[in-house]
């Protein structure tokens, strides 16, 4: 009777440890994916970037005036922030719930921020 009390007692056992296990590395995967694509969307900022300045330097060189070419300028960069604002409310829109925890800023420059202690460690 000890036996098959001891055997159910460890398959139970076993099973909790190989969910716990499963819950731990699909959280890891998950880290991964979400740094990976934070990653992208920061290059996406600087292209982004690079090509508002590319387009301020030949709006100059068109010989528009000055105040066409930073109203322009102006236009370019409130378009990035918005952007930015944007992805920061869609990804933590569109995580599952078991992984919102894992969301750990609400402002472009709170991803940064967490971008750049990830790449700390």
């Amino acid at each position: 009777m000890y036996e098959l009390l001891w055997f159910i007692g460890g398959a139970l056992t076993y099973q909790i440890l190989a969910r716990m296990l499963r819950i731990a590395q699909l959280y890891l995967f998950f880290q991964e994916i979400h740094v990976h694509a934070l990653l992208m969307l920061e290059a996406i900022s600087e292209d982004l970037e690079t090509a508002k300045e590319l387009k301020f330097s030949l709006a100059k060189e068109c010989n528009l005036q000055e105040k066409e070419v930073e109203l322009i300028n102006l236009a370019d960069e409130e378009a990035i922030k918005l952007w930015q604002q944007s992805v920061v409310i869609k990804v933590q829109q569109y995580v599952p719930n078991a992984f919102k925890p894992a969301i750990q800023y609400d402002t472009w420059n709170g991803l940064k921020r967490y971008l750049k202690d990830i790449k700390k460690r």
